[in-house]
């Protein structure tokens, strides 16, 4: 269990790379996630001081973590009970408040281009057959998320060892606000379970602040984590005191999940009540603030 709190000036990048749930990753998995997770907020820090559009630099981001299969996304994605991956990802622009979704895509590689695509039209969450009618329209390739390893470890009953859902939260300079998370789900679930990451319980912003949640995607619906934090924010409380109350509220409930957060003047907030969780958070004057070990 772990709760951090602290400031950025300029440009800020936070992402998480999943907080694990009943089964942690071991210490070399989350090293391995973290360097991972830092090479592309580096990345998105350098796009964003260069003045690319924040939206575009977001979907590159979530599309590098979900084509490295280490992740549970795109890529890598754990499998249902049925031996079929069902990808999940959302988008929410914090400025538009305005949030996007495609759900249970079976053969999508990068979710989130659609999520994307998404923040432009009238119907806005999309499952199929309009996610997969959406990717040919895009002329997106037809392809299979299925590794190897995925395969080998659903053939063997192997528990998904954690929920290694991804996540960004992006603030520019002048404080606009984007999030986006993208997952391959729990692994081993009965088919067509939906995630918390395609609700607003686990992706949401708006020009108060943003959040991104990983872990056990029931709890984080139940507590209705992600928009209850913004909206304590709303309503006047600071993103430290509103994160506070969620994680001991968390702690008390005995929930398995976490979250990276930022708001409208920097301040940022990532905290986990499960064994680890990889993340980072950047700088766009100072670099790496901090980051999982």
């Amino acid at each position: 269990m772990l709760e951090l709190y602290g400031q950025c000036h300029g440009s800020t990048v936070l992402l998480h790379g999943g907080a694990g749930g009943q089964d942690p990753k071991t210490p070399d998995t989350v090293s391995k996630a973290t360097a991972a997770l830092k090479t592309s907020a580096a990345e998105a820090i350098k796009a964003l001081n260069a003045g690319l559009d924040p939206m575009q630099v977001l979907t590159q981001v979530l599309g590098k973590l979900e084509d490295d299969p280490q992740f549970n996304a795109g890529t890598g994605s754990a499998l249902q009970s049925d031996g079929q991956t069902r990808l999940t990802a959302a988008i929410m622009d914090g400025a538009r408040q305005s949030f996007s979704a495609v759900i249970s895509c079976s053969y999508i590689k990068n979710p989130s281009l659609l999520a994307q695509h998404l923040q432009s039209e009238s119907s806005r969450v999309l499952t199929n057959p309009g996610a997969e009618l959406l990717a040919r329209k895009l002329r997106l390739p037809v392809a299979s998320s299925l590794t190897e390893a995925r395969v080998n470890d659903w053939v063997k009953k192997v528990p998904e060892s954690g929920c290694d859902t991804v996540g960004c939260v992006i603030r520019t300079a002048q404080g606009r606000i984007l999030v986006g998370t993208s997952t391959g789900g729990r692994g081993f679930e009965f088919p067509g379970r939906v995630s918390d990451s395609g609700t607003v319980a686990g992706t949401y912003a708006s020009k108060f602040a943003g959040i991104s949640a990983t872990g056990i995607g029931e709890e984080i619906v139940d507590d209705g984590l992600a928009v209850r934090l913004e909206t304590r924010c709303r309503d006047g409380w600071t993103l430290e005191k509103a994160g506070r109350l969620a994680f001991n509220e968390a702690v008390a409930l005995k929930r398995l999940y976490g979250w990276i957060a930022l708001d409208a003047e920097g301040f940022w907030n990532a905290a986990y009540t499960t064994a680890a969780m990889s993340f980072v958070v950047f700088d766009g004057k100072k670099g790496l603030v901090h980051g999982s070990k």
